[in-house]
């Protein structure tokens, strides 16, 4: 059944993320088990070294569920059967075994065997049912994580824990190197981790499997005996645990309270129908799990791209923490209306399409607007650098601004239907899926500051601090602008429009009358798309714009990034080679996108018409 399941879904964008994941995968598992062979100064650091290793992959498995990764065999799926839990639990989770990422995982854990395999036979062997082992806990130890979490996500405290576990997953993903520069370019690897440092990373479950193949290697068979017993026992604790929670199947929601007891407002800044909206948009970022989800991954991003250059003692990017909040708010939020699911007829019946777009469009700068500011003040502060004051306020505003017009724009023009809010999985990440769209507008969003950020740099060059300041006033008109007018926009889009956008968020489908190309064979250009999106993401910026900015810079850093492998005069044209190939991958996926509505546009059917009259 997974089979069968997993084979019919590898189908469009789905297919090309899962072959970009295994890829991924698979150089990761290659270098466990590189680091496993390598040679160090001090041999003891391996050790340490490879417990972190392997403490990343279980901690992969165990956010899994935080990333989209939920199981593709369910308990509700057996509910009515006539089986007990357990042998449930022992079906279900031989059936995780079952897949792309339990391989590719299998590979990785190889590291142990050849690291075992350094100190003697008789580690060697003992590794073999061991890694074995480890790979039965991080299984159970996903799927348990997965069961609690269906039912800590559908609360707020459960749903910012899951945005600030998902813009961590973010920042390791893209900026992760910087760790690894840290450690290569420490004296670490010749002194060794300090005592609390080894104790830390030996003493979780992850790495009882180095702890097991090291006491092996000096004869102590004691602890080497003791440290898989004890992984086996967590084991059978997961499993228990895991029969348990799939005994009482439920489907946890988001509960909701009322405001009875809140008087209306009729009058004050938040009075009138825009008012209104922006009073309810409030509330839905306070009290809707997805919502808190949504505002608080852009928070955590910017915290953790701009402290973790803190590991080598670089403050370059604090400046820039609140700026990258309002840029990464616009790729969170660019999808609201999807969010809503068909709520949207309530606005279409009673005609307030364009209190509604303003309303949501101030509720945006509400709440992402202060934690912007606070974080531009305090940290550009914090690092000490003058020189960056005028810049930075000068691209928030227009960051902020902008963002309330793309967001807008994008939710309207882009719409990508979700399930209404009583019909959401547990798990708030398994929505519609905004990931091009969400690239694109983080590319987008560096447009709107661009005239601001030019004036602080003439003044800069000119040596005129009036001038550079300058970049202030023009950031806001210029976000003041951007907003109004792609508002604007989104209002009309709406107001024409809102009937089939209603059929789109209804049925999941365009308002077409046929889905065919001519010769009748629906187009399926989503493997394409998906492809383009994250091979052009990879390119465009840890091998184009990464290691541009070190070799321009004089920073010896070579890590994973193919420029810096060569001479700077070779690596400056592979650096540029790779950026220009990103973007024509990126025009790529938009062309793809393009072609593939294209094609499927026909006549339109008046199925958009008849919803209004259907609800």
């Amino acid at each position: 059944m997974k089979l069968t399941v997993v084979k019919n879904s590898m189908t469009g964008g789905r297919a090309a993320w899962m072959l970009v994941g295994a890829v991924l995968g698979l150089l990761f598992a290659a270098a466990t088990i590189w680091l496993s062979l390598v040679e160090l100064p001090n041999p003891e650091v391996l050790g340490d070294l490879l417990a972190g290793g392997f403490g990343m992959w279980t901690l992969g498995w165990l956010v899994g569920p935080l990333w989209g990764g939920s199981a593709v065999l369910r308990a509700d799926h057996f509910t009515l059967l006539p089986m007990p839990r357990r042998r449930l639990a022992l079906g279900l989770l031989g059936a995780a075994f079952v897949g792309i990422t339990t391989a590719v995982t299998a590979l990785g854990f190889v590291g142990l065997v050849t690291y075992g395999a350094r100190q003697g036979l008789a580690p060697a062997l003992l590794a073999v049912p061991v890694a074995a082992l480890q790979l039965v806990f991080v299984v159970l130890l996903s799927r348990v994580a997965y069961a609690l979490f269906g039912v800590v996500a559908a609360s707020r405290a459960g749903a910012a824990v899951t945005g600030v576990l998902f813009a961590a997953m973010l920042v390791l993903t893209q900026s992760g190197w910087m760790i690894v520069v840290a450690v290569m370019y420490s004296d670490i690897l010749e002194t060794g981790f300090s005592h609390p440092t080894t104790v830390a990373l030996r003493a979780v479950p992850s790495s009882w499997g180095v702890v097991a193949v090291d006491a092996a290697g000096r004869g102590d068979w004691p602890l080497a005996i003791a440290a898989p017993a004890g992984l086996a026992a967590l084991c059978v604790l997961l499993l228990l645990v895991w029969s348990v929670e799939l005994g009482t199947p439920r489907r946890a929601r988001a509960t909701i309270r009322g405001s009875a007891d809140h008087t209306p407002v009729s009058g004050g800044p938040l009075g009138g129908p825009t008012g209104a909206v922006v009073r309810k948009e409030l509330r839905t970022w306070w009290r809707d799990p997805l919502r808190t989800t949504t505002a608080v991954v852009p928070i955590v991003w910017a915290l953790g791209t701009a402290l973790l250059p803190l590991t080598f003692d670089a403050r370059l990017l604090l400046p820039w923490a609140g700026p990258a909040l309002a840029l990464f708010a616009i790729t969170s939020a660019c999808n609201l209306y999807g969010q809503d699911g068909t709520a949207l007829w309530q606005t279409l019946t009673v005609g307030a399409e364009r209190a509604d777009v303003r309303g949501r469009q101030w509720a945006y700068l509400i709440v992402f607007a202060p934690p912007a500011v606070a974080l531009s003040v305090a940290f550009t502060w914090w690092s000490g650098a003058t020189w960056a004051w005028p810049w930075v306020a000068a691209a928030v505003p227009a960051l902020l601004g902008g963002g309330a017009g793309l967001i807008a724009h994008s939710s309207v023009f882009g719409l990508v239907p979700g399930p209404d809010a009583h019909k959401r999985p547990s798990n708030p990440l398994e929505r519609a899926d905004t990931t091009g769209r969400s690239n694109v507008l983080f590319w987008v969003g560096l447009v709107p500051p661009a005239p601001a950020l030019a004036v602080v740099y003439l003044g800069t060059r000119w040596d005129q601090p009036w001038l550079s300041w300058a970049g202030l006033p023009v950031g806001v008109l210029t976000g003041v602008a951007v907003a109004r007018v792609l508002g604007g926009l989104a209002i009309r889009k709406l107001t024409e429009d809102g009937p089939d956008l209603l059929h789109t968020m209804r049925t999941g489908r365009p308002t077409v009358a046929r889905a065919a190309g001519a010769d009748g064979v629906a187009r399926k250009g989503g493997t394409v798309e998906g492809l383009s999106w994250g091979l052009g993401s990879i390119l465009l910026i840890p091998q184009g714009i990464v290691p541009l900015v070190f070799i321009l810079s004089d920073i010896d850093v070579r890590s994973w990034f193919l420029a810096m492998y060569v001479r700077p005069l070779l690596g400056v044209p592979i650096a540029v080679a790779s950026m220009l190939a990103g973007i024509a991958l990126y025009a790529r996926a938009v062309m793809t996108r393009v072609d593939d509505r294209t094609g499927r546009a026909g006549r339109p059917s008046p199925a958009g018409e008849r919803e209004l009259e259907s609800v």
